[in-house]
């Protein structure tokens, strides 16, 4: 079964039998799945960079709805645009999509879906593990790259990226490794892991996340304020 980097991080931003999100994360998931989403573009040869901005090279479905949502709004844009700009937009406009990529994990078997009520009238939505074995392989993927024990590849620098950017590392690596895994994360994520262009493909969207989610964060604070 083959995940895509904002179904694996979603896995990891999902808390496995409450099947809602966990805190950690949480403001920052929508960017993140966003930024998985060019990620999946850029590194399957639909988007080029030119001069900073995103610009569309392949216009062909590749299948999955999210992915191609993405395609199609970016291909039909009005001008080229940078990743900062396409983050923000996408985790907005793309409607419902942290429930789309839960949706789409149901699908393939790995969640499922339940509908609870609040106060036994509001309907809201949860989505708890049915296959607990994919979360459990990415994240041990995940920390034998970080740990050093594997070499990474450009999708393991990818989703380490958009996990880094959304505030959860911690979630991945034991508390008592954290801090090294942190340093080693940086390093990995400005160094020479993968190839230049996938390097700075990476490098772009997670810097795009992270604005993203540092901004939503203030607007948040501002209006409970």
């Amino acid at each position: 079964m083959r995940l895509t980097l904002a179904e694996q991080l979603l896995l990891i931003a999902t808390h496995d039998r409450k099947g809602s999100k966990l805190m950690a994360g949480s403001t920052a998931l929508p960017y993140g799945i966003a930024g998985g989403l060019l990620l999946e573009l850029s590194m399957g040869g639909k988007l080029m960079w030119r001069e900073k901005r995103l610009a569309v090279t392949d216009r062909v479905p590749t299948g999955d709805a999210l992915i191609d949502e993405a395609l199609e709004q970016i291909a039909t844009a009005p001008k080229e645009r940078d990743a900062k700009y396409w983050v923000t937009r996408l985790a907005r406009k793309i409607k419902k999509i942290e429930r789309r990529t839960s949706e789409s994990l149901v699908e393939k078997g790995v969640l499922r879906h339940e509908e609870k009520h609040f106060l036994w009238v509001i309907p809201y939505q949860r989505f708890p593990e049915r296959d607990p074995q994919p979360e459990r392989l990415v994240r041990e993927r995940l920390y034998d790259v970080i740990s050093g024990r594997i070499a990474p590849s450009d999708r393991h620098v990818a989703l380490i990226s958009l996990v880094f950017a959304c505030g959860l590392l911690n979630e991945v690596v034991p508390k008592g490794e954290r801090r090294e895994a942190k340093k080693r994360v940086k390093e990995m994520l400005k160094g020479e892991a993968v190839g230049k262009a996938v390097s700075a493909v990476v490098e772009e969207i997670n810097a795009a996340v992270m604005v993203a989610v540092v901004a939503a964060g203030a607007a948040s604070a501002s209006s409970s304020s």
